[in-house]
């Protein structure tokens, strides 16, 4: 039979909508799908069950070969891995900290010292923590004052995540909690070594809150409402408690729980937000600059390892880690893991970005110009 060509166009734009709807998206949501595989795996965490939760990375400012992962056992401590996945050292092992991340450069007793700071909910240390990282050695020291920084009034926090102002060169760590409430502290020298904090402010999200990261040069703080969205405020300790919701669930694919959130950083104000779909285990890349726009998705398949599934925490630099990671790495948790209790996958950024996103070797995490504007690379 032959229709009619007013016909034929309907067929065609009712069958690309049934297509797209299948997708779960709508037509103007269709945007290119990256599906990179693991080239490497960190050894699985100590304790079974939802024990993994949140890698960081930490650059070694001389030696990229010798760079740290520093993951997260909930159940445990801190774990510390070389840069091909190796375990090298379980730190605080009863700490119980959920989320970590890294602060460089931290005036301490004199001198500048590299932090890890998490948020823990071990009873007899509940609150924030922080641990100097030895360049040399590359171990960690717990210089918490007091055993911990207490935060929500003693009660367990959830998300961490750091800044370094620009525009004064101070420190904050912000902290979540699983009712929304978001807390900013402010780093202190608390004398003998130790690191102390004052919380400077208070505001709150409707529910759920974990992924948060803060974009120093831009002074922004990204956080994850894990069935909304996600909300972008300003990160000084005097940005109030009005936020944009600049990706909602639902949009290009994004599906609740979103849970980590990473920032992919180059020169210019340049890189990307990188955000876990927990509910489709894929990774939304939007804009680092502009409203944050959308730009595609990133959705590991199988390799020479297995595929990551159900990812709670992520991380991301642009810089060298050695022969394996010349152009950068993405750390994924993986919440499935196939050769065991969950573990963390490592993957190369060229591998990823490939012709479509950027690659920015030199962009330097330790490069704030606290007098304003950036010494960073270019």
């Amino acid at each position: 039979m032959t229709l009619p060509t007013g016909c034929v166009v309907l067929v065609v734009v009712v069958s690309f909508f049934a297509l797209a709807a299948r997708a779960g998206e709508h037509p103007a949501d269709a945007q290119p799908v990256v599906t990179p595989t693991a080239v490497a795996q960190t050894t699985p965490v100590p304790h079974a069950g939802d024990a993994a939760d949140d890698p960081a990375i930490w650059v070694h400012p001389t030696d990229p070969a010798q760079s740290l992962i520093i993951g997260t056992d909930k159940r445990g401590g801190l774990i510390t891995y070389d840069v091909n996945g190796r375990q090298l050292a379980i730190v605080s092992p009863t700490a119980r900290p959920n989320n970590v991340d890294v602060l460089y450069d931290v005036p301490l007793g004199g001198r500048r010292e590299d932090l890890a700071v998490a948020g823990c909910r071990d009873p007899g240390s509940l609150g924030l923590k922080f641990w100097t990282i030895n360049r040399q050695r590359r171990t960690l020291t717990d210089v918490t004052a007091d055993g911990a920084v207490p935060v929500f009034d003693h009660t367990e926090p959830y998300g961490t995540c750091v800044y370094r102002s620009p525009k004064t060169g101070k420190h904050f760590v912000f902290v979540n909690d699983k009712k929304g409430a978001q807390e900013q502290y402010e780093l202190h020298d608390a004398g003998a070594g130790k690191v102390g904090a004052t919380r400077v402010r208070s505001f709150k999200l409707e529910t759920e809150t974990e992924g948060c990261v803060c974009d120093d040069e831009r002074g922004l703080v990204y956080i994850a409402e894990e069935r909304v969205g996600i909300w972008r405020f300003a990160a000084e300790p005097d940005g109030g408690d009005r936020g944009t919701l600049i990706a909602r669930c639902g949009e290009h694919g994004l599906q609740g729980d979103v849970e980590g959130l990473t920032l992919y950083c180059a020169a210019g104000g340049k890189g990307y937000l990188i955000a876990s779909s927990q509910g489709n285990s894929t990774f939304k890349v939007y804009h680092r600059d502009g409203g944050n726009e959308f730009v595609c998705t990133i959705d590991p398949v199988d390799g020479a390892f297995d595929d990551v599934d159900h990812t709670d925490g992520i991380a991301v630099t642009n810089r060298p880690l050695g022969p394996q990671f010349g152009a950068g790495v993405l750390v994924i948790q993986d919440g499935v893991n196939r050769g065991g209790n969950q573990n963390f996958k490592l993957f190369r950024w060229e591998d990823i970005a490939r012709d479509r996103l950027l690659i920015d070797v030199k962009w330097d995490p330790r490069g704030t110009n606290p007098s304003g504007g950036s010494s960073r690379g270019n």
